[in-house]
């Protein structure tokens, strides 16, 4: 309320006061109203110089008085304290009439909120207000408005992984968060890999420019700007990260064709993949870890088994693993059984 008096409150703000002052109906809250009111009067200055319309408004208050309450006694001092009050709350409804007249003439409405989560092994297709289109890939959630306001940011949260395909719109910047990083578009198509659990979160560009730039309550860092066929790599440990180049495009959103690419990645991000696109789960047998060994590979639309076979094939011999169910792997180094 004091920084709606002194003009300084945002829009956001002020639609928060005046939806405050139409609701007040409860004893508690008037008497929470009385308190603040009491607050901003003691800041007033003894004297004020006010406009010809306000003060033609409080001699009408005065006019709606009854006549026998005009009569009674009172001291000088209680009646400017009133009316000091009075001009206070008329200066603030006044306000809020000319707020709803003019920049608000169309209420706000409250924003929706939709939510979608996918199981291990599920990708769905989802298609937003602005017909903007989203992929989600498994194990993963997606937070977004009904509708969005136009002239406004388009965000959305993501936990997860997803591919997005977005309409152009220069007036509403795309805006998707995960819990690290903030991706800023205006019409493009990219993927990100953000699972809080992965140590590194990725974005992906296939087409069009991004910006990316770290998520935070009072200060948001930038990263990079990304073009078609690059990728920014950000460390969830570390807190760094790393921008790559020239990269094949085409397999940043392959997963949604069943075609899993893997570059430089080791036998536990391979397996943490294959457990969310085929909703399996990897029990590692043994005493011995895997060693960092690194493998590049793409597995086109392939059974769980061909592309263990596969991978055994690319470590030399050195991996074994078991199929127990649909939903079952076992994996092991040869020499630690």
């Amino acid at each position: 309320m004091e920084l709606f008096r002194r003009g300084q409150a945002s829009s956001a703000e002020k639609r928060i006061l005046l939806h405050y002052l139409e609701i007040v109906q409860e004893e508690e809250h008037m008497e929470l109203l009385k308190e603040l009111m009491f607050e901003l009067w003691k800041g007033e200055p003894l004297h004020r110089e006010e406009s010809k319309e306000t003060k033609a408004e409080f001699d009408k208050i005065l006019l709606r008085i009854p006549n026998d309450k005009k009569r009674k006694p009172i001291r000088i001092v209680q009646f400017w304290y009133y009316a000091a009050a009075l001009i206070l709350i008329f200066s603030i409804f006044s306000t809020w009439f000319y707020f709803q007249k003019s920049e608000y003439a169309v209420q706000p409405t409250s924003i929706v909120w939709s939510s979608k989560t996918t199981r291990d092994g599920q990708k769905v297709k989802i298609r937003l207000s602005d017909s903007s289109i989203v992929y989600l890939a498994g194990g993963s959630t997606l937070r977004w408005p009904d509708q969005f306001q136009k002239g406004q940011k388009r965000e959305v949260i993501l936990t997860g992984e997803a591919f997005f395909e977005v309409k152009r719109d220069t007036n509403s910047p795309f805006v998707v968060h995960t819990e690290q990083m903030s991706t800023l578009v205006l019409g493009t198509s990219f993927n990100i890999n953000a699972y809080p659990k992965d140590r590194s979160q990725i974005v992906s560009v296939r087409s069009g420019k991004v910006r990316v730039s770290s998520t935070g309550a009072r200060h948001s860092k930038k990263f990079a700007d990304l073009t078609a066929g690059m990728s920014l790599t950000y460390d969830q440990q570390t807190m760094d990260y790393s921008v790559e180049k020239d990269q094949d495009s085409s397999s940043f959103n392959s997963w949604i064709e069943n075609r899993l690419s893997f570059r430089n990645a080791n036998i536990e991000e391979i397996t943490t993949k294959l457990s969310r696109y085929y909703n399996i789960d990897f029990e590692v047998k043994g005493s011995c870890k895997f060693d960092n060994y690194r493998i590049n590979a793409s597995f086109d639309n392939q059974p769980i088994g061909k592309i263990m076979e596969q991978l055994v094939i690319m470590r030399g011999g050195r991996l074994n693993y078991r199929i127990n169910s649909e939903n079952s792997i076992t994996i092991w180094r040869k020499e630690c059984p």
